[in-house]
């Protein structure tokens, strides 16, 4: 069974090397100061990806805090009162909503959070709108991943925190102190979750193709570049969203970088 292990084993590299393979024509076609630059428009033969990359790195740095400090607060709640039985029903059901479609959860936002922006500012479809919906979909993996990491340390923290009185804050610097990998893989895990979601930023993001710092106005993500383009895309089109694609993997990459270098330090 060796031969099949080494099968399933090959597969993540196939999928990650094939987008970088399909764009090898682009890469060598454009000039490299070309693809980073903020003009998107493939019938005029603009295949900027700044534009994309900067929507979503925008949507991620409004979601990312969002997604740790609700997550952290929920997992001390969780830690400390993991013997009650509504500890023991809630961590279920965050398990659950972390297996949710995503669809599920942009429905949901589309109907909700769309029409309360709306109140404010603007159509409703714009950054903060994704921003919000993204953090709803991904603060419950950053819960359960503090969650299990706090609680296989909570032995040992808990003569400090009783021998000091320690309140919130002090209990989180204290632990991020001595465990910052904890910190550093929650949040790059979290990071990529957001940078790579589709789904929840083509329902709620507006998809203008535009460079903005307004909240409250569209913007196009790089993943929903890809998902609303692909399907009609041809010649140096679509080797240009394979292109976007090979971008996408080499931020998730360089994201995760650290914590590769960490793990496996000698």
């Amino acid at each position: 069974m060796y031969w099949l292990a080494l099968l399933f084993a090959l597969i993540p590299p196939f999928v990650i090397l094939f987008p970088v393979w399909k764009s090898v024509p682009f890469f060598q076609a454009a000039e490299f100061s070309q693809w980073f630059q903020f003009d998107w428009a493939p019938d005029y033969g603009d295949y900027g990806f700044g534009v994309a990359i900067f929507g979503s790195l925008y949507i991620v740095v409004l979601a990312l805090p969002l997604c740790l400090m609700l997550g952290w607060v929920m997992s001390l709640q969780l830690a400390d009162n993991r013997n009650h039985w509504l500890a023991n029903a809630v961590v279920p059901m965050l398990e659950v909503w972390v297996s949710m479609p995503s669809v599920v959860v942009g429905v949901w936002a589309l109907s909700t959070i769309t029409p309360l922006i709306r109140e404010i500012n603007g159509s409703g479809y714009c950054v903060l709108s994704a921003a919000i919906g993204l953090t709803l979909l991904i603060f419950p993996t950053a819960t359960l991943l503090f969650f299990r990491s706090y609680s296989a340390h909570q032995e040992r923290f808990q003569g400090v925190e009783k021998s000091f009185a320690l309140n919130a804050l002090d209990r989180t610097l204290y632990f991020f102190k001595s465990q910052p990998s904890i910190l550093l893989s929650t949040a790059s895990y979290c990071f990529c979750r957001l940078f790579g979601e589709t789904m929840v930023v083509l329902m709620l993001a507006g998809n203008s193709v535009q460079l903005t710092g307004d909240m409250f106005a569209s913007v196009r993500t790089l993943t929903a570049t890809i998902a609303l383009e692909m399907g009609y895309s041809t010649g140096i089109h679509e080797m240009a969203l394979f292109a976007l694609a090979t971008c996408c993997i080499a931020i998730i990459l360089f994201v995760l970088l650290p914590q590769f270098r960490s793990r496996y330090a000698t």
